[in-house]
């Protein structure tokens, strides 16, 4: 498990929303991986607010922004404890064009191997066991990204949407499924919030 110094988990405690004189803020999340000493650093917002932290909602989506041992992430992730599946999204900034980011974008940390082995053992010469591969990690991989609890943009596209977010005012965003309506619109300011947890987290 990640350790997180500011822990986001799904509110099970009544009478901790958001109430008069407190705003939705950007905030600063670290994770280090203990298996693999992996770092992160994001920013991102909540649903509730309270003195000991930050929390999500389950069934909820949150814009993220993150660098993973320096690649920045710019995207939507899932709320609460139990994560479910993103799905394509789009987000906008003001009155700039909509930005689409597919599954198929979202960065893999980690393709299990499976069965892989197994299957290799009777594939016959080098040279098959070597398509098998190819292929059965190609199908995990787009099995991960449509799993994955986030989807993001890398790269230049990414550094794109952080550019307009961060002289932006207003962002909106949704989930789009597959053969079903659009998620609800969510939307959060582009406050000075936002690059004071950009900076804490060196994100430029």
């Amino acid at each position: 498990m990640k350790k997180t110094a500011l822990v986001l988990l799904a509110l099970v405690m009544s009478g901790c929303a958001t109430g008069p004189g407190q705003s939705v803020e950007w905030i600063t999340v670290r994770d280090t991986d203990q298996f693999t000493d992996k770092s992160t650093c994001g920013v991102t917002v909540g649903s509730f607010y309270t003195a000991r932290g930050v929390y999500t909602v389950s069934n909820n989506y949150y814009p993220y922004i993150e660098s993973a041992n320096g690649e920045l992430r710019v995207g939507i992730r899932s709320g609460g404890r139990f994560k479910i599946p993103v799905g394509n999204v789009q987000l906008r900034i003001d009155q700039n064009p909509a930005w689409t980011i597919a599954t198929g974008e979202t960065p893999v940390d980690y393709v299990p191997d499976g069965q892989l082995k197994a299957m290799q053992a009777y594939a016959g010469d080098a040279k098959q066991q070597q398509m098998l591969e190819s292929t059965y990690k190609a199908a995990m991989q787009a099995s991960v990204q449509a799993m994955s609890p986030f989807t993001a943009a890398t790269g230049e596209k990414a550094e794109k949407i952080l550019a307009q977010m961060k002289t932006g005012k207003v962002l909106i965003y949704r989930t789009l499924g597959l053969n079903q309506a659009a998620s609800t619109t969510g939307e959060y300011a582009l406050d000075q919030s936002l690059n004071k947890a950009l900076a804490d987290c060196g994100i430029k």
